[in-house]
């Protein structure tokens, strides 16, 4: 089974849920490869949806989140019980959109193998980042300190066997201890299934699908444009007409890149990135959900002018590029 966590009654996260199963759906070549469920606390958003829906109780969710307050021990809790349902499971972020057929990921689970969405960092970078040194502090003084070559994975994607669920249990044991740290290491929940996993082997998923944990805001945009054509209630060609919203956010066109790089040689490479976002509202995308992004990457552009000197020359420059642009003119002067 493909299975999901959703809670919460904000609509961009049910889009989210909505879409990646859809992609998985569009995707999948044999019906009979494999199975979605979903645990949520709104059951009734998916009424029609060709999945397995499990209903959550507020008293579930909060025993989920534990003593400590860690928001994401409810993602290793759901973990834990959706690896008890199917013999092979794949648990996968809500912020996920699939680029292939999700039943190759299940050809690379076994008893002997995790699926993990990719390889981050090793423990002996981690440990230089300034967020993790409480952290650090912690297993040093408990002399817990694991191996530095121990891989740290992130966990939008995370499969194994129904034999491997147990080692949730022990995950779920290590946020417990690390709760405190959670209010500076949001991610302390894959760092606990990563130590879990220590030892093990391990393969990534992230060339079967797109994890836009660092880009939500667009995909939020097109999939608003998107259910709100099409509404929320389930039908055979909703999968097909996912098809038109873009599964990545595009670059600007290769002579576009060459030609900043060339304007802006020698200037700070913040002008470049104004410049970048710039040109991205600004192309002529014919496609709806494109359009959604174009006054977020303009907001970027706005902001990051606001890193630049007022007497910089690096302004003057950029202001070749749009002194004839009435939309965007307008769309500072309302910034």
């Amino acid at each position: 089974q493909l299975h999901y966590l959703m809670y919460g009654d904000k609509a961009v996260y049910r889009h989210e849920a909505k879409f990646s199963i859809l992609s998985a759906l569009r995707r999948r070549k044999n019906p009979a490869d494999f199975t979605i469920t979903l645990m949520t606390d709104q059951p009734e958003a998916f009424d029609g949806w060709p999945i397995t829906v499990l209903p959550l109780s507020a008293e579930t969710l909060g025993a989920w989140q534990g003593a400590g307050g860690y928001c994401h021990r409810r993602k290793a809790c759901a973990i834990q019980a959706g690896a008890e349902l199917a013999g092979k499971t794949i648990f996968v972020d809500t912020d996920t959109v699939f680029l292939k057929d999700p039943a190759q990921l299940f050809k690379r689970v076994s008893d002997d193998q995790f699926l993990m969405d990719e390889f981050e960092l090793s423990w002996a970078q981690a440990s230089r980042r300034s967020w993790y040194s409480s952290l650090v502090t912690h297993l040093d003084a408990e002399n817990k300190a694991p191996a530095p070559a121990l891989k740290l994975f992130n966990s939008g994607v995370c499969g194994m066997t129904k034999a491997n669920g147990h080692i949730l249990e022990g995950a779920i044991s290590l946020i417990d201890q690390w709760a405190p740290h959670g209010a500076t290491i949001l991610t302390i929940e894959q760092i606990a299934i990563s130590f879990m996993l220590y030892g093990r082997k391990v393969v990534e998923a992230n060339d079967c699908l797109n994890h836009y944990y660092s880009v939500k805001r667009y995909h939020h945009a097109m999939y608003r444009v998107f259910f709100d054509k099409h509404g929320e209630s389930y039908c055979d060609d909703l999968p097909e007409a996912s098809f038109a919203v873009p599964d990545r956010l595009p670059k600007n066109p290769l002579f576009d890149r060459l030609r900043l790089k060339w304007t802006f040689m020698g200037h700070c490479s913040t002008s470049r990135k104004v410049a970048k976002f710039y040109l991205l509202g600004k192309r002529d995308n014919n496609s709806p959900y494109l359009e959604a992004c174009k006054f977020l990457w303009w907001a970027v552009a706005v902001e990051e002018m606001k890193n630049l000197e007022p007497a910089e020359k690096s302004l003057k420059k950029l202001a070749g590029l749009w002194q004839e642009d009435s939309g965007f003119l307008s769309f500072i002067k309302g910034k």
